[in-house]
């Protein structure tokens, strides 16, 4: 996934215990640490931390510093565009009950996406068409990609 942190946009894959960050693997741990928040360690370096998300943001503290971070498409997409319904979490796609160039009315379930292991309907938020639908089911997906677009 292509994430922008400021004005340089960066490739991460995070694994288990390791992060792909352009293509440089980097060993990681985080560990819970209390009261005090979370303790991330990269190498022999330590560093506290705090997370918080907001939608398709998550803002990072880390040694007196905050960063923001966001997928790179949410980043480019201008603001006011309400075509894309975007995953609200990072999970899989269950179920989708529509298809391209379908009719859709508001409160309509479009899909399931399975996170946390819950089920969460993703439904219309006004009527429209489905645009496009860049997913099927048993697809992962991250915080912030697009699920269905309607137009």
């Amino acid at each position: 996934m292509k994430i922008v942190c400021g004005e340089r946009a960066r490739e991460v894959r995070l694994e288990r215990d390791t992060a792909v960050l352009d293509g440089e693997r980097l060993a990681y741990r985080i560990v819970e640490d209390g009261a005090a928040g979370e303790r991330l360690e990269v190498g022999d370096r330590r560093h506290r931390i705090r997370v918080a998300r907001r939608r398709d943001r998550v803002f990072v503290w880390c040694e007196g510093e905050v960063y923001e971070f966001a997928p790179a498409r949410a980043a480019e997409r201008p603001p006011g565009d309400r075509g894309d319904l975007l995953a609200p979490m990072p999970g899989r796609i269950r179920a989708v009950y529509v298809s391209e160039n379908g009719a859709v009315r508001r409160g309509d379930v479009l899909l399931i996406l399975e996170a946390m292991k819950m089920e969460h309907a993703i439904r219309a938020p006004r009527d429209g068409t489905v645009r496009h639908l860049p997913h099927r089911e048993g697809d992962l997906v991250e915080t912030g990609t697009p699920l269905v677009e309607l137009a």
